[in-house]
């Protein structure tokens, strides 16, 4: 008798713990939400408030995001195929080891965001905020990133080959070890931005302003340079360019 009291419990235990989980996902849109794994694509969510929402493993694709309010949520491992963020806010939000193919986050504000290791294709940052966002060990794939303001963002070890960073605000960005061959960082504006041991191979900084960046130890074979801003920049070889330096480290 008591074994099969024991057993009932255990039911009416899992029972209620099945259905909460599936009451979750149908929970309205609202801040600290929880819609752990839920599936949530194909939805018309612009301009709904998800701050600090527990949105582990959700999958948002084809859903539309955009001006939503999503400061502090947890994306971690989402798949956010074809998703509008445009013009969301997102500062802090956690979107770790996401799987992100053709979004938009264009003019989205990312500032102290997290993308560690997420794994990006063909996606759009243009214009966007992400001042002291960590984009460390993402594999991205085409990229874009123009216009966007990139202050103090971390891009270690990430892989980047390819990528669009024309026009940015990029002062003391890092971009230690990361691979960025055939990237395009012409316009841009990477004063104090580390380089150091990147591959830059066949790089793009026409008319970039490096002033106080470093590179030093990095590959630039087939980079281009002309007419970039070299003043006190540390060269490849730990050498520093003289003041006014343009286009050759003198």
């Amino acid at each position: 008798m008591k074994n099969s009291f024991i057993l009932v419990l255990i039911l009416m235990s899992f029972m209620v713990t099945s259905f909460s989980a599936q009451a979750r996902c149908e929970d309205e849109a609202k801040p600290g939400v929880n819609w752990t794994g839920c599936d949530k694509s194909n939805l018309d969510l612009s301009g709904v408030d998800l701050q600090s929402a527990v949105l582990r493993r959700v999958n948002f694709s084809n859903s539309n995001l955009s001006k939503a309010r999503l400061q502090n949520a947890d994306l971690t491992f989402a798949v956010l195929t074809k998703t509008n963020f445009t013009r969301a806010r997102m500062e802090r939000a956690r979107v770790n080891n996401a799987l992100i193919s053709q979004a938009d986050f264009s003019s989205a504000v990312l500032d102290e965001a997290r993308f560690s290791r997420a794994n990006i294709k063909q996606t759009r940052f243009t214009a966007s905020r992400l001042n002291k966002t960590d984009f460390y060990e993402v594999k991205v794939e085409q990229g874009m990133f123009e216009k966007a303001q990139l202050e103090k963002a971390n891009f270690s070890r990430a892989k980047l080959m390819d990528a669009n960073f024309s026009g940015i605000t990029g002062e003391a960005a890092v971009f230690n070890q990361a691979n960025l061959e055939g990237a395009n960082f012409s316009n841009a504006i990477l004063k104090g931005a580390k380089f150091v041991d990147a591959s830059l191979l066949h790089v793009n900084f026409k008319k970039a302003d490096l002033s106080a960046a470093s590179i030093q130890g990095a590959e630039i074979d087939d980079a281009i340079f002309d007419e970039a801003r070299l003043s006190s920049t540390v060269w490849v070889k730990y050498q520093r360019c003289r003041n006014g330096s343009v286009g050759i480290c003198k």
